[in-house]
């Protein structure tokens, strides 16, 4: 009987070996050709190695693949310095959990600067995981310390920490985040140090942020750039945190005013509230033209202040019309998203905006949406 494992073969010598070659999809963090280790003379031998192996070979490629996924989210090919320095730590690290002496871990720095052409100090051209892998094995993590952080190795954290990742995500924050350091990297022509950052570099982002034009030939306004440097201060204020950086460091962006031409921006964008005599006209001909249900939707919102897609979007569940506070309930489900985990609240019905809610949970008639002709199902 034969030994059937995966990626298993037996050699001509009659011993057992694994051999699997490298994915094309991870073929730029994991240079090699492919994974190849002897499993054992016998096949009692292959069998117990084989488990482990087979789980260090797709740890190793479910690592590259994260760190390329990291990395095109930051608009940057190949893996971060931070990133390729962990990998060689888990690489040292499985080498002499393997039993390998410092002598090994000598030879084995030797052997993968052996594929690159050699200057007088190091290979060329050797990808940034196998520079850093050389560099520990040779020196070791006390000798060849890990790079400082960078601004996208603070997105990174922040994505994974505080907005999530996978299944359940949230998307669009996530986006948010990469558009703005993209800006970021943009005006500074790198990806900086995040230590490094200094007060002119705050103002040289300020002013290319304020100087974008939309896709109308219209300027960006200047409320849009502030909600973008308060994204760009979160993520550097947590990496500060999470990084260790030195009290000394200041975040350059705190405290960065919008300059004066942003401020007359600023007045022209302002706009008068719609005068109450406009807004008696508008009730007025949307409750005696407009077909039921726009009626009540045009009273819950003058009512609660809420949304439009917010008051479209509800469920007969949403609505309570009884007990000693009467309110909606906004919050996400499968028909409507909301826009911030900010705007999942309940909202008190009061006066007409009551009525208008019990005359819309009777017509809907026992169904799911609140106003199905206008909410998705």
């Amino acid at each position: 009987m034969g030994l059937i494992l995966k990626y298993v073969e037996q050699t001509k010598s009659g011993s057992w070996q694994y051999r699997r070659r490298v994915p094309k999809e991870v073929a730029a963090v994991i240079t090699k050709r492919e994974f190849k280790r002897k499993l054992g003379d016998s096949q009692k031998e292959a069998l117990a190695a084989y488990p482990r192996y087979h789980a260090e070979v797709e740890r190793e490629i479910a690592e590259a693949l994260r760190s390329l996924s990291r990395s095109a989210s930051a608009g940057a090919p190949g893996a971060s310095e931070r990133d390729a320095y962990a990998e060689a730590l888990r690489r040292r690290a499985s080498l002499i959990a393997a039993g390998a002496t410092e002598a090994a871990l000598a030879n084995e720095a030797d052997a993968i600067a052996a594929r690159y052409p050699q200057d007088e100090y190091e290979p060329v051209g050797a990808s940034t995981i196998d520079r850093h892998t050389i560099n520990v094995l040779r020196l070791g993590p006390e000798r060849h310390k890990a790079p400082a952080p960078t601004l996208t190795d603070a997105q990174r954290l922040y994505v994974s920490e505080k907005i999530g990742d996978g299944e359940g995500a949230d998307t669009q924050s996530e986006a948010r985040v990469s558009r703005v350091i993209r800006m970021v990297v943009a005006a500074l022509g790198k990806n900086p140090v995040l230590a490094s950052l200094t007060r002119e570099d705050a103002r040289k982002v300020r002013d290319a942020m304020l100087g974008r034009l939309k896709s109308t030939g219209a300027q960006v306004s200047a409320a849009s750039v502030k909600r973008e440097l308060n994204v760009l201060k979160a993520v550097i204020n947590f990496g500060k945190v999470e990084f260790g950086l030195p009290e000394t460091f200041q975040n350059p962006f705190n405290k960065l005013d919008l300059g004066a031409t942003a401020s007359r921006q600023r007045d022209g964008e302002k706009r008068d509230p719609l005068p109450p005599k406009i807004l008696a006209e508008v009730h007025k001909r949307i409750t005696s033209g407009a077909n039921p249900a726009l009626a009540q939707i045009w009273r819950i919102l003058a009512g609660t202040g809420c949304r439009i897609a917010e008051i479209t979007g509800l469920r007969v569940e949403d609505v309570e019309t009884k007990g000693e506070t009467p309110h909606i309930r906004v919050t996400w489900n499968e028909d409507r998203r909301l826009k911030t985990n900010a705007s999942i609240r309940c909202v008190p019905l009061v006066g007409d905006a009551l009525e208008a809610a019990k005359e819309a949970v009777m017509a809907a008639s026992g169904g799911t949406m609140l106003f199905p002709r206008y909410g998705r199902l």
